[in-house]
């Protein structure tokens, strides 16, 4: 389990939701893009909410720690999938882009 901090707000969630939060947002930075993403989290005891809504802009911070809570199933498989499709978007789209740009060989 992970413990990530975001725009102010501190949240538990799993390795694999903590892990590709941090590589979609690293390349959203990369491209100065704002995303909004539903990050899946631990219960919030207070709020009852297991389903975080963050917007990342360029410049936020984020910050990925371990954490001592105990390991909960969450449902990650769709967050993971939809993150790891819109990153390899970017990458093709990117790819595509140079190939179009390149002079004859």
């Amino acid at each position: 389990m992970r413990t990530v901090t975001c725009q102010g707000r501190t949240f538990v969630t799993t390795n694999d939701v903590a892990d590709a939060l941090r590589n979609f947002y690293e390349a959203a930075q990369r491209r100065g893009r704002v995303v909004r993403i539903d990050v899946p989290i631990v219960t919030d005891s207070a709020t009852g909410e297991n389903l975080l809504s963050l917007v990342l802009i360029p410049g936020d911070q984020l910050h990925v720690a371990p954490s001592d809570e105990p390991d909960v199933d969450l449902d990650t498989a769709p967050l993971v999938e939809s993150l790891t499709r819109r990153k390899m978007a970017w990458i093709s789209h990117r790819t595509d882009h140079h190939r179009d740009t390149e002079a004859p060989v």
